[in-house]
């Protein structure tokens, strides 16, 4: 049994490590501030784990609902619950930095664990974003907003670059069999290196911005629950345009999928590019 002291200095250095821009003030100054208090909390999650027979993917589907609570609690339309729901969104990451430290150390690591880390972060996206709405729409007393949520929900289920990677899983999993990778990578041999690296153009760093702003990650998430607390304090109503521009930002991914997949290669470029990486790994582990 590892001890609370032994638990934090394995957070600490494994996050150190692996994700070492957390450490970073300059650069990532809120993400340095939070994410001490999710290494503290969920040491202590876990030392309480320890002592049950609950698993890292139960853990991970805790979070995944927490997301859904979240967005329940905030479309009611009474002060204690929406209070309830900005403390589960504030303090719902402990769950999600607590599973994989569970899993780590109990030898239960999994690709099914990882896809259900991303899925659960999935969830509590949609349960604040569909909160956020059913609130705005509650308090602004507007009709519209009842309108726009289930619009913002068919930009986000839409998006043609979730259905495409949806299809070359199908793809690479059905279509494909070892005999014609030999094939392909003979006609697309020197595709990983004719490909730019475009992170280091001015795309990638205008996308790079684009994403991260009113993005899934616990500094919006934080600031998305400081205005509509700020508002309940001080009865004023600005959280409003924060969904409309959430809004915005989704109908620009939702045009951008459309025209990027449907454009002549694109899709046939990237699946044979992930096809030559997979072969050629294969090769390397072989070798």
């Amino acid at each position: 049994m590892y001890s609370i002291k032994e638990l934090r200095k394995q957070q600490y250095d494994y996050h150190k490590e692996k994700f070492p821009f957390l450490f970073d003030f300059k650069r990532n100054p809120y993400s340095f501030l939070k994410a001490p208090f999710y290494m503290e909390t969920s040491a202590l999650l876990v030392w309480l784990l320890l002592k049950t027979k609950i698993k890292p993917n139960t853990v991970t589907i805790y979070y995944g609902l927490a997301g859904i609570v979240t967005g329940i609690l905030l479309s009611i339309p009474n002060n204690y619950t929406i209070f309830a729901a900005l403390i589960i969104a504030f303090t719902k990451g402990i769950l999600d930095w607590s599973d994989g430290h569970l899993a780590r150390i109990t030898g239960q690591t999994s690709l099914t664990g990882h896809i259900l880390d991303i899925y659960g972060a999935h969830l509590n996206s949609l349960g604040l974003q569909i909160g956020l709405g059913l609130y705005v729409a509650v308090n602004s007393g507007t009709l519209v907003f009842y309108y726009l949520v289930p619009l913002l929900l068919f930009f986000r289920i839409a998006n043609l670059y979730v259905f495409t990677q949806t299809i070359m899983f199908d793809e690479i999993a059905h279509r494909y069999d070892p005999s014609s990778l030999s094939n392909i990578i003979e006609s697309n041999k020197k595709l990983l290196d004719d490909i730019p690296n475009s992170r280091s153009n001015i795309y990638f760093k205008i996308k790079k911005l684009f994403l991260g702003f009113l993005d899934d990650r616990a500094r919006s998430v934080d600031f998305i629950c400081l205005i509509i607390l700020l508002e309940l304090l001080y009865s004023f109503n600005i959280i409003w345009v924060i969904f409309l521009l959430i809004l915005i930002k989704h109908f620009i991914i939702f045009i951008i999928s459309l025209y990027k997949v449907s454009k002549g290669g694109w899709v046939e470029n990237i699946l044979n590019k992930k096809l030559v990486e997979l072969y050629t790994l294969f090769q390397n582990t072989k070798s």
